[in-house]
C-alpha cells in the first residue's frame, strides 16, 4: 500500500484538474473533470482488478493506476493503437498494456476472474460499444462498476442519441444508444452530466 504522502499528492493533482478542467494532464483535456471521480471510485471500491478500454495519452489511466497501486491492485489497459502514456516508474508494476482490439481482448478474458471496475472510452460507434457491453456482462458481478464516457457528447446535460451527427463514431447513436438498449431488469445506470457525460453502470443480477 502506498504512503499517505503519495495519496495526498494524487488527490491534490486530480482535484486541481476537476477545478480547472481546461488545463491539460498527460496531453488530454476531454476527461479532466472526471479524473477525481475515477480515482475516488477506484479507491472506495478498493478495486484490485481494473480494466480500461482506450488509453491514448493516459489521462484516465493515471488516476485508475494511482488508486490501484495503493491497494496492490492491477490495471489492464487496452488500445488498438500504441499509447503515448509515460507511466511513472513507481506505478509500472501495477500496469499492463495490451495492444489489441478491445473486442478480441474481451473475448479472451477469463470469466472466472471478474473486474471490480471497468472504464470504457475507446471507439464510440454504437455497434462497437454494444458488443463491448455484451462481452463485459460475463466479466462483472453485482459488486462491479462500469464507467462509460461520452454518453452526452455536445448535448450535456442530456443524453445524445442523435443519429444525424456527422462524426462517424456517433453517427449510429454512439454509446448512449448501446446503453439505452440494455435490459433494465438486469442493469441500472446514472450519469454525471459534465465533460461529455460519465455514466456509472451496474449489473444487479
Amino acid at each position: 500500500m502506498s504512503s499517505f504522502d503519495d495519496i495526498r499528492k494524487s488527490v491534490i493533482l486530480f482535484i486541481n484538474r476537476a477545478i480547472e478542467p481546461k488545463r491539460k494532464i498527460c496531453g488530454n483535456k476531454d476527461s479532466n473533470s472526471h479524473f477525481i471521480t475515477l480515482f475516488a471510485l477506484a479507491l472506495s471500491l478498493r478495486a484490485k482488478r481494473i480494466l480500461e478500454l482506450g488509453v491514448r495519452n493516459g489521462g484516465t489511466t493515471l488516476p485508475l493506476l494511482s488508486a490501484a497501486h495503493m491497494y496492490g491492485g492491477q490495471v489492464d489497459s487496452v488500445d488498438i493503437k500504441q499509447h503515448r502514456f509515460k507511466c511513472p516508474a513507481q506505478l509500472r508494476d501495477s500496469w499492463t498494456f495490451h495492444l489489441s482490439d478491445s473486442i478480441s481482448f474481451l473475448e479472451q478474458c477469463d470469466e472466472d476472474r471478474p473486474y471490480r471496475l471497468i472504464f470504457i472510452d475507446d471507439y464510440h460507434a454504437h455497434e462497437h460499444v454494444a458488443n463491448e457491453l455484451r462481452l463485459i456482462e460475463k466479466l462483472v458481478t453485482p459488486r462491479s462498476v462500469i464507467l462509460l464516457h461520452d454518453t452526452m457528447p455536445r448535448s450535456v446535460p442530456y443524453y445524445n442519441n442523435d443519429n444525424s451527427m456527422v462524426d462517424e463514431q456517433y453517427a449510429s447513436g454512439g454509446p448512449y444508444r448501446a446503453l439505452k438498449e440494455l435490459d433494465k431488469t438486469k442493469w441500472e445506470f446514472s450519469t454525471i452530466p459534465v465533460c461529455n457525460g460519465l455514466t456509472m453502470l451496474r449489473k444487479y443480477e
